[in-house]
C-alpha cells in the first residue's frame, strides 16, 4: 500500500500544531468579498460581460452575498488535505468538484483553459492601453529605494476612478467600465489573494479579449485548492485565506451541519428574461442569520462537532 500523506505537510500543518503541539490556533481570515456596493453594477455592461460566460455568477455576487463564517470555513480547513485536495473527516473524504462550481457559481466548466504569461514587464503601459489610465508610481526621494509596488491596482483606485460610468459614454467607454467592473469582480471573489486589497494586473489582462471563451469555473477550482493547500499551514494571527469562499461556504453548508446558518429569506430575483441570468444554487442561501457569537468560542466549537460527526449528518449529494 501506496502512503499518500506526506510528513513535510504535516509538520506545517494546523492540525498538527493543534493536536501534537497543543497550540490554540485562531480562525483564518477571509480575503474573499462580495462585490462592493461602492462599484455601480450598470445595465449596459450587460452584453461585454455576457460574452466573457461570467454574466450569471457577476449578477449573483453583484447584488448580494451572505454572511461567511470564518470559524466554520476554518475547522473545515484544518481538514483539508494538499496532497488529496479533499477534506478528511471522520466520515470520509470530500472535495468541491466542478459540478459543484457549475451549480453554485454557474461560472463555465467547458471552454479553453485560463493559461496564460504571468510576465508583468510592462504592465502599466498594457494596463492604459486596455483601460486608459494606471495607478502612479510611488514617488521616490532623493537617494531613496523604489518600493516594489505589485502588478495591478487597489480596489480603491479602481473604485475611486471607475466607480460610475458616465451617462453619455460612448460603446468603447462603456466596454472599458464594464471591463474593469469584471476585474474588480472575479478579483475580490474568484481570485482573491492572501492581502485582500489588490486586484492583480493578470486577471485585467485575462479580460483583454472578451469572447476568448475560457473556462472560468476550471480555473477558480484550481485557484481555491491552491488557495487551501497554503491556508491549511498558516498559523499566525494574522492568517488568512483567498479563492472563492462563497463556493466553498456554500458546498459547506449544502452537505455539513457545521456552521450552516438559518436562510432568513430570498430578495426578489429579477433575470431580465434573460436565461442566462437565472438565480444560482447559492440563492437558497441568499440571506442568512449573522453570527453573533465570539468568533474563537465558536471556532472551538465548530472544531468539536468536525470531530464527531457522523454518516447521517451528511449530505453526499446535493438535493
Amino acid at each position: 500500500m501506496v502512503w499518500l500523506l506526506n510528513d513535510v505537510y504535516d509538520a506545517e500543518h494546523r492540525a498538527y500544531f493543534m493536536s501534537e503541539k497543543k497550540m490554540e490556533l485562531t480562525p483564518l481570515k477571509i480575503r474573499s468579498h462580495g462585490a462592493s456596493s461602492v462599484m455601480h453594477y450598470d445595465e449596459r455592461y450587460t452584453p461585454y460581460i455576457e460574452m466573457t460566460g461570467l454574466l450569471p455568477f457577476v449578477q449573483l455576487v453583484s447584488r448580494s452575498t451572505p454572511n461567511l463564517n470564518a470559524a466554520a470555513v476554518t475547522a473545515l480547513i484544518d481538514r483539508w488535505r494538499p496532497e488529496t485536495h479533499s477534506f478528511h473527516l471522520r466520515t470520509g473524504e470530500m472535495t468541491v468538484t466542478l459540478q459543484d462550481v457549475s451549480m453554485i457559481t454557474a461560472l463555465p466548466i467547458e471552454g479553453k483553459p485560463l493559461c496564460m504569461s504571468t510576465d508583468s514587464e510592462g504592465w502599466r503601459h498594457q494596463m492604459e492601453a486596455l483601460i486608459g489610465m494606471s495607478p502612479q508610481e510611488p514617488e521616490v526621494e532623493d537617494g531613496g529605494k523604489k518600493d516594489r509596488v505589485p502588478a495591478g491596482a487597489t480596489f480603491t483606485w479602481i473604485a475611486a476612478n471607475f466607480a460610475h460610468c458616465p451617462e453619455d459614454a460612448d460603446d468603447e467607454v462603456i466596454q472599458r467600465y464594464a471591463r474593469v467592473y469584471m476585474w474588480y469582480v472575479i478579483s475580490r471573489t474568484i481570485f482573491a489573494d492572501g492581502t485582500g486589497k489588490n486586484a492583480p494586473w493578470m486577471w485585467l489582462k485575462a479580460l483583454t479579449v472578451l469572447d476568448n471563451k475560457f473556462s472560468w469555473g476550471s480555473a477558480a477550482l484550481a485557484y481555491l485548492y491552491r488557495q487551501l493547500d497554503d491556508a491549511c499551514r498558516r498559523t499566525t494571527k494574522d492568517g488568512g485565506v483567498g479563492g472563492c469562499m462563497l463556493l466553498l461556504s456554500v458546498w459547506s453548508w449544502e452537505r455539513l451541519p457545521v456552521g450552516r446558518p438559518k436562510s432568513s429569506k430570498w430578495n426578489t430575483w429579477d433575470d431580465h428574461d434573460n436565461p442566462v441570468r437565472q438565480p444560482t444554487w447559492a440563492y437558497k442561501w441568499d440571506l442568512v442569520s449573522e453570527v453573533a457569537r465570539e468568533v474563537n468560542l465558536l471556532y472551538k466549537q465548530y472544531t468539536n462537532e468536525m470531530d464527531s460527526l457522523t454518516p447521517e449528518q451528511v449530505r453526499w449529494f446535493q438535493s
